[in-house]
């Protein structure tokens, strides 16, 4: 057997679950839920996605290939008449932007008269029918324009022929699209048109349209350097004769003859002066040399055979090998016959006269160094006087040399300026007329076989998601804005509040709820009854409820419903029941059970004390249960009729004659009813509607209930669930909960 205990748990212990499945079961569970929302707005919005499609006007893309080359042209060696180097990828954006450009745009809708299409020169549209009766049409134009409706036009024809050109180009360049291949110096052209025919041909013709413009930009840049070169050259040749007539005037009027290049008479006799004056002082400082060597070995007192002269000699050297045999014999004599033989004397004389022609010859060679000596110095002085009588004579000159030469190289600056120019016009206007473009189509463009817009498998796919996901995106964000409650899971967390039990919606309308709790006795309905009693029951084992207040927090939530209902499942069941219509301001039960208008009731009993209970009660004749309505009698204030001790006393006295007292009350949130009887009864039961009721409705109604101190709640009671639904939400981990839509098998509806 249950207790209260293990009912708490029931719905506040959730089973350990996987979350990640429990948030995909729950995903799907949504969707299966709103199915009919996600199959209406996916198909509504497919569907019409398929009509603007197929309302397009389709435009088709015809694309040529221009392949960007290098071709240069000079006119002289520093300036270029055209640059056609396209190696950078900069010269090829250059050139897509020429490709896009107003002017070559304006060449091919002259050439290919695109003003006839509609699609370049769009109509006018002309006023309809009731046009005509338009209010502002009864106003004059100027009243018009004061206050803005219409602008009058007072542009000239050349500005307004102007303003036309301008929206014909621009529409012209919005179809016309211009990319560059990565990697390489190819361009496409791609232009776009309603016509297949047109956007070939206009594509085409661009290229061809560029390919001219170029020819024609190279002709006029080579025509204008021809031109440029042949002002120059006359200029030029007048220069040279210039230059040249004044080099020879000059040279007359000075007496200057050329001599070599660049250098005149005067200069060259000082040059070879100044050579030889070089090489004399060269001899005379080795004769100086020498001599003074010579000089140093006679005052030293040595022998002067060491020097180079005396060596060389071939006198002295014949000298000394007549000296050297005589005084051979004389050593070999000297020991045969002694120092005083009379040979020995001879021999010794001729040795000393051998000896004085050596020393003879050696004061001749110094006295001839001496004079070639003296002979060096005199040169030498006297090239370095005809060097001075040059310097003196040609230094008046030397101003007029260097002017003349300055003169020469002016001449021969302007010639070979001239000899360029020349050449360069020569191949210029060898060259005029036969340029070559930069740039040649690879591949032209043929008629497109189909409509590269609208793309309609694609646009009919991604329709088809997008709506798909549209109708998505609406179920979970209406979802998310549900403000209601549909699990006890839900109400265990936002409100820790206990799930007593889930009454079913009885999906006829036409049928009452109470009575076809009696109808069908086996119904989910009667069953849902049932466990809400036995959850009751199973609070307090110890302590019977039988007194039993029923509200919620706003109207229109099915308390009075429930009320009747346990009222009748507890009679049915065998219990003397009783049922309390509490709600003075609007009460229901004496309609539900076509009670006639003005009998006695609760009012009457509380305001008239010769009255007792078993007067205003009435009957059910279906059950046997008792009903107390409101009553007749005129009150004040509800809240003072049910703080007097007179209702508490009634109360009493009912739990005391009955099994269990039923109070239908009014809403928490509506009237402070409520809150004064939650304070006489055993339990309160707090109804909530199913998917309907706002959470911070609820969250308020019981914070408001529960601040009394004195209200006894027994849990919530989930009203109108329709149990279809329900089963598909998969809301929470109680298995019981989960599958309860799921046992109509046990049910008899």
């Amino acid at each position: 057997m249950y207790n209260s205990k293990d009912q708490s748990l029931m719905f506040s212990e959730p089973l350990q679950n996987d979350n990640t499945e429990i948030s995909l079961v729950n995903i799907f569970n949504t969707l299966w839920l709103r199915k009919r929302l996600l199959m209406s707005v996916t198909f509504s919005l497919s569907v019409l996605a398929v009509l603007i499609i197929f309302q397009l006007v389709p435009r088709y893309t015809a694309t040529t290939q221009l392949l960007i080359g290098i071709n240069t042209a000079k006119v002289v060696d520093i300036k270029e008449v055209m640059s056609g180097d396209f190696r950078s990828p900069f010269a090829t954006i250059g050139e897509m932007e020429v490709l896009k450009s107003r002017e070559l745009a304006h060449k091919v809708i002259d050439a290919l008269n695109l003003e006839q299409y509609e699609e370049f020169n769009p109509k006018p549209k002309k006023p309809g029918f009731f046009a005509q009766f338009r209010p502002k049409n009864l106003l004059p134009e100027a009243w018009q324009e004061s206050i803005g409706w219409v602008k009058i036009d007072s542009r000239s024809a050349e500005e307004k022929e102007d303003a036309h050109l301008t929206g014909l180009t621009n529409r012209f360049l919005a179809k016309l699209k211009v990319s560059n291949v990565k990697r390489s110096q190819v361009i496409n052209v791609a232009f776009e048109s309603k016509d297949p025919k047109l956007a070939a041909k206009i594509a085409n013709e661009v290229a061809d349209k560029y390919i001219v413009g170029q020819l024609q930009a190279k002709f006029d840049a080579t025509k204008k350097a021809t031109d440029w070169l042949n002002d120059q050259l006359g200029d030029l040749k007048q220069k040279v004769e210039n230059s040249e007539h004044a080099v020879e005037q000059y040279r007359k009027t000075h007496d200057l003859l050329e001599v070599s290049k660049e250098v005149g008479l005067s200069q060259q006799q000082m040059s070879e002066v100044n050579s030889q004056l070089i090489i004399a002082r060269a001899h005379r400082a080795e004769a100086e040399a020498k001599y003074q060597q010579v000089e140093a070995i006679a005052r030293s007192g040595r022998d002067i055979d060491s020097v180079a002269e005396v060596l060389n000699s071939s006198l002295i050297s014949s000298l000394r090998q007549q000296e050297s045999e005589v005084q051979r014999k004389y050593s070999e004599m000297l020991v045969e016959f002694g120092q005083r033989h009379p040979r020995m004397i001879q021999m010794k004389a001729e040795l000393e006269d051998v000896q004085a022609k050596v020393r003879s010859e050696v004061k001749k060679i110094a006295a001839g160094m001496r004079n070639s000596l003296e002979v060096a110095r005199a040169r030498e002085g006297s090239l370095a006087g005809s060097l001075k009588r040059l310097e003196s004579k040609t230094s008046g000159s030397n101003q007029a040399e260097v002017q003349l030469h300055a003169l020469e190289r002016e001449a021969t600056a302007n010639k070979a300026l001239f000899e360029t120019f020349l050449g360069r016009f020569k191949e210029t206007a060898s060259t005029q007329g036969i340029a070559q473009a930069d740039a040649r189509v690879i591949s032209f463009a043929e008629i497109p076989l189909g409509a590269s817009y609208p793309k309609t498998r694609l646009l009919l796919m991604v329709s088809i998601l997008g709506a798909l996901f549209f109708a998505i995106t609406l179920v979970f964000v209406l979802e998310m804005l549900n403000p209601g409650v549909r699990s006890p899971e839900q109400i265990q967390e936002l409100f820790n509040m206990t799930t007593l039990g889930i009454v079913p919606k009885v999906m006829d309308s036409k049928v009452v709820p109470h009575e076809y709790l009696l109808a069908k006795p086996h119904s989910a309905l009667a069953e849902a009854v049932n466990t809400l009693r036995i959850s009751l029951s199973l609070l307090n084992p110890d302590a019977l409820v039988k007194s039993l207040l029923v509200t919620s927090s706003v109207p229109g939530e099915g308390k009075s419903t429930l009320s009747v209902l346990i009222a009748r499942h507890s009679a049915c069941a065998g219990q003397r029941v009783v049922l309390v219509d509490t709600d003075l301001r609007r009460p229901s039960i004496g309609k539900m059970f076509n009670l006639k208008e003005g009998g006695l009731g609760l009012t009457d009993l509380l305001s008239r004390h010769d009255l007792t209970i078993n007067d205003v009660l009435a009957d059910d004749p279906e059950t046997g249960m008792k009903i107390l309505i409101r009553g007749k009698a005129a009150f004040v204030n509800p809240v003072d009729l049910f703080a007097s001790q007179r209702m508490k006393s009634i109360v009493d006295e009912l739990r005391e004659r009955f099994d269990l007292v039923v109070l239908d009350s009014a809403p928490i949130m509506a009237v402070p009813d409520t809150r004064i009887l939650a304070g006489l009864v055993d339990k309160t039961i707090f109804v909530l509607n199913w998917d309907a009721t706002p959470k911070k409705v609820v969250h308020s109604a019981l914070h408001v209930l529960g601040s009394d101190g004195h209200a006894n709640v027994a849990g919530i009671v989930l009203q109108k669930v329709n149990l279809q639904q329900y089963g598909r939400y998969g809301y929470g981990d109680s298995g019981y909960y989960y599958h309860y839509g799921r046992y109509n098998q046990y049910y008899t509806s």
